[in-house]
């Protein structure tokens, strides 16, 4: 699901006035919002970690996969 899609379907809730003050979302646009959220903060942690070992020793193969595990495993321990 896309960003649009999220934002095309989404439905407002108004006050007397007619002001709009909250907005609805289908469970399955919720989920989709949800997972984009979820890979936006992976891509993040990854932004970071490229930083990090931007000037770092170059890894390559079965090391840089160790690398890269150790990281996620400390990721999800934060």
């Amino acid at each position: 699901m896309s960003v649009v899609d999220i934002l095309e379907s989404a439905q407002y809730v108004v006050d007397k006035q007619g002001q709009q003050t909250a907005v609805l979302l289908d469970m399955s646009v919720w989920h989709g919002l949800q997972q984009l959220l979820e890979e936006l903060q992976e891509d993040e942690g990854l932004g970071k970690l490229m930083a990090a070992v931007q000037e770092d020793e170059k890894f390559e193969g079965e090391a840089a996969q160790a690398v890269y595990k150790a990281y996620l495993l400390e990721a999800e321990a934060a």
